[in-house]
C-alpha cells in the first residue's frame, strides 16, 4: 500500500469513527456495546496507521536529506569527467564517483579518437583554437514555470477531484441530489533517456583541459534539448517516452501561416479562459513568431507579437517547439519529474579494451504529464 493509499484509508477510518459518535449524539443516547467495541477497534487501527505514515514520511525525508548531502559533497569535490574515467580505468575510484558527473545526457556520437579528425583528432593540441560544439536549440522548459518534482523515489501520483455538483430543489421538501463527483489521477513514472560515447585511450591521454568542459557542457545541453523537443513535440507518448503537448485533442489544425490573424490567437485564449485559465502564456515555433511579428492587431495598430508578448501575455520561442506550433497554456498544469538526481554515468574500460577504447554510458530519468486542462494550441502550415 502506497503512502497516498494509507492516507486515504486513514481518512476513511476517521470518517467512520466520527459517524458512529455523531449518530449517538443525534439520537441523544449512549453508544451500545457493539458501537463501543467498534470505536475501540477503529481507534486502534487509526493509531497504528498514523504511526506507519509518520514513520514512512520520516524515512522519505531522511532519504532526500541524505541524497542532498551526497550531492553537495560530490559537487564540492569538483570531479572532472576525464579524472573519473582515468580512476575507473586504474581501478582506483570510489563507488560514489561511479554514478556522478557534473553534466547531463547526450545523443549518440561516433567513437572519439585522436587519429581521426572528425571523431576527435581536431582537438589534439597543434596550436589550435578551442573545440567548437554543435549549436543547440535554446531550452525553454525551465523558463515557463512548470511544476517540478526533483530527486523523486517512487512513482508520483497526482490525484484530482472533478468538483462537487449542486442542484436546485424541485420543492421545499424535495430530496437533495447526490453532489459527489469523480476522482482521477495522473501518474509520473521514470522514463529513461540514454546514449553512450566511446573514447580512445589515446584521445584521453592527449586531450587538453578544455575538452572535458566542452563534453560536459554538451551533455547538459543535449539532454535539455531532447527533453524540450519531446515535451513540446507531437509524439503521442508511451510507457517509454512522455507525450508531447502538441498531441492532445486540444490542438487544432491552424490556417496557413501567411494567413494567420489576431483572431486565431484570440481563439486559443478563449479556449483556455473557458477552462478558468488566468495565468496563461504562449510558446511558439520561430516560424509562428515571425508570422505574428508581421501581423497587426488591426489596421494601424501594433503587431500581435511585440516586446516578447502576445496580447499582453508572456511569449517564448524555441526551435524545440513542434514545427508551426503555437501553444497557449497555464504552465502550472505541466508537471515534470526526475529520479535519482536525474543523471547517471557509467564508465566501462573493459568491453572495448581490445580496441583501445573506453565506453561511457549516460542515463537520465525523466517524465512529464499534464495535470490540468487549461491549455489550447494550433499547428499552422507553411
Amino acid at each position: 500500500m502506497t503512502i497516498l493509499e494509507k492516507r486515504e484509508n486513514l481518512l476513511n477510518l476517521k470518517d467512520e469513527l466520527k459517524s458512529i459518535i455523531e449518530n449517538g449524539e443525534a439520537e441523544k443516547r449512549e453508544l451500545n456495546e457493539e458501537e463501543t467495541s467498534k470505536l475501540a477497534e477503529l481507534r486502534t487501527k487509526i493509531d497504528e496507521l498514523s504511526a506507519e505514515i509518520e514513520k514512512e514520511e520520516r524515512e522519505n525525508v531522511e532519504i532526500k536529506n541524505n541524497t542532498k548531502m551526497k550531492i553537495t559533497k560530490m559537487e564540492n569535490k569538483e570531479i572532472r569527467l576525464f579524472d573519473l574515467i582515468k580512476e575507473v580505468v586504474n581501478n582506483n575510484v570510489a563507488d560514489e564517483h561511479r554514478s556522478f558527473v557534473n553534466g547531463n545526457q547526450i545523443d549518440y556520437r561516433a567513437a572519439i579518437q585522436a587519429t581521426v579528425d572528425a571523431q576527435g583528432g581536431y582537438n589534439v593540441p597543434e596550436d589550435k583554437k578551442g573545440l567548437e560544439v554543435a549549436i543547440r536549440n535554446a531550452s525553454v522548459l525551465n523558463k515557463v514555470g512548470a511544476t517540478w518534482f526533483k530527486s523523486a523515489v517512487g512513482n508520483i501520483h497526482l490525484p484530482k477531484y472533478a468538483g462537487s455538483n449542486v442542484f436546485w430543489a424541485d420543492s421545499e421538501n424535495a430530496d437533495a441530489a447526490d453532489g459527489a463527483s469523480a476522482f482521477t489521477e495522473t501518474v509520473l513514472s521514470p522514463k529513461r533517456l540514454t546514449a553512450y560515447i566511446t573514447i580512445s585511450r589515446q584521445f584521453l591521454a592527449q586531450s587538453p583541459e578544455d575538452a572535458e568542459a566542452i563534453l560536459i557542457n554538451d551533455l547538459a545541453n543535449a539532454i535539455a534539448e531532447k527533453i524540450d523537443m519531446t515535451v513540446f513535440g507531437t509524439g503521442s507518448g508511451s510507457t517509454a517516452e512522455p507525450a508531447g503537448l502538441f498531441s492532445g485533442d486540444y490542438i487544432s489544425t491552424g490556417s496557413d501561416l501567411t494567413a494567420v490573424t489576431f483572431q486565431d490567437v484570440l481563439g486559443l485564449e478563449e479556449a483556455v479562459e473557458e477552462k478558468n485559465g488566468t495565468q496563461f502564456m504562449f510558446i511558439a515555433d520561430p516560424k509562428v513568431k515571425y508570422a505574428l511579428r508581421g501581423t497587426q492587431l488591426a489596421s494601424g495598430l501594433q503587431f500581435v507579437w511585440q516586446n516578447g508578448e502576445i496580447d499582453g501575455r508572456q511569449a517564448v520561442v524555441s526551435n524545440s517547439v513542434a514545427d508551426g506550433g503555437l501553444l497557449c497554456f497555464d504552465p502550472r498544469d505541466l508537471a515534470c519529474a526526475t529520479w535519482d538526481n536525474g543523471t547517471f554515468i557509467t564508465v566501462d574500460p573493459y568491453s572495448l579494451a581490445t580496441k583501445n577504447q573506453i565506453k561511457v554510458t549516460v542515463n537520465y530519468l525523466f517524465d512529464s504529464v499534464l495535470k490540468g486542462d487549461r491549455i489550447s494550441g494550433a499547428l499552422f502550415s507553411e
